[in-house]
């Protein structure tokens, strides 16, 4: 494992070097970002060079230690929580017994605590104690999209490292090295991954329906500013099978709106769906300049999550949108 396996992160990835070179190791860390960002990979990073015999500036992938980490046979790496559910007491009380004991291997013992936020009142306070008389050799690295949910306390003796989208460019640049992703397929990609690298790597690999619904949802959303309210109704059966789904529906409106506007202006070369653009041309006609569609579907999609009644939100989304084009 290197550091340039995980994109983007640059501030991030010299601070750990430099701790490391420095040796001005914290006894916890917490990552803070969202899913998909590269915490665990870089975490696991991290942990090897810690761990690693020859560190330098990277993990040197050659000692025996090294070997063992990249094989995920490493004894003094322990890993809580694989499923990312919630994390009990019990739990917590197995990982103090180990870390008060000596190492296997190495001068460290590393753990990785994924989802640290599911960790339950009672194992959270639990934590807490090993954290106000940390063993030295030992340096959790906690895990979570939100440092909010843990117990202020818990926070306030770690060391947040907060996780920063990553470029598009940079993301495109990853899928085409590392995917074998063709350019135009990497910049799609790459503009529908919000910054998220992981996300990226699902739409080139077909494991993200945002892609696969582009066209269908580009399509749709031209039915319904061609048609008049009653396309309501006969919908209704559409948007009731993805109500589970329906921020696929809302992103790829929101990017498709954004294209429209894009050529509205004479910006074509910004367009994400560039093999739409005669379509976005058409619907640039017709859509009002100071419409405030974007903010509309965005709040659909908050009012949806804050349980606003689904077939209201969606109604009053469609007629909207309709008189926007109108």
């Amino acid at each position: 494992m290197l550091f340039s396996q995980v994109a983007g992160q640059e501030e991030i990835k010299a601070s750990l070097i430099k701790s490391i070179n420095n040796n001005q190791i914290s006894h916890c860390y917490i990552f803070e970002g969202p899913k998909g960002m590269g915490k665990y990979e870089l975490a696991l990073i991290f942990a090897q060079s810690l761990l690693c015999e020859k560190f330098i500036s990277n993990p040197c992938n050659e000692c025996l230690s090294c070997v063992k980490m990249n094989s995920e046979n490493h004894p003094d790496l322990h890993v809580i929580n694989h499923e990312e559910d919630t994390i009990k007491r019990e739990e917590i009380d197995a990982l103090i017994e180990s870390i008060y004991k000596k190492p296997y291997e190495s001068e460290r013992k590393i753990y990785i605590i994924k989802a640290a936020h599911e960790m339950t009142v009672q194992a959270a306070n639990t934590f807490l104690k090993t954290l106000e008389e940390p063993p030295g050799d030992s340096v959790v690295i906690l895990l979570t999209t939100n440092a909010n949910l843990l117990l202020p306390t818990i926070v306030s003796r770690c060391q947040t490292i907060k996780f920063r989208n990553v470029s598009r460019e940079t993301i495109k640049s990853y899928l085409k090295e590392n995917c074998s992703a063709a350019d135009k397929d990497a910049a799609i990609a790459a503009e529908y991954s919000g910054g998220i690298l992981n996300k990226a790597v699902n739409i080139i690999k077909g494991n993200d329906d945002i892609l696969n619904k582009r066209a269908e949802i580009i399509n749709l959303f031209d039915k319904i500013i061609n048609s008049d309210s009653e396309i309501i109704y006969e919908l209704e059966n559409y948007f009731e099978d993805n109500k589970d789904n329906i921020d696929i529906f809302i992103e790829n409106s929101m990017i498709w709106i954004r294209d429209i506007m894009f050529v509205q202006n004479n910006m074509d070369e910004l367009m994400i769906n560039k093999d739409f653009n005669r379509l976005a041309k058409i619907h640039g006609q017709s859509m009002k300049r100071d419409s405030n569609l974007i903010e509309l579907m965005q709040n659909t999609s908050d009012n949806i999550k804050s349980n606003v009644n689904y077939k209201l939100a969606i109604d009053n989304m469609l007629l909207k949108i309709q008189e926007v084009f109108k």
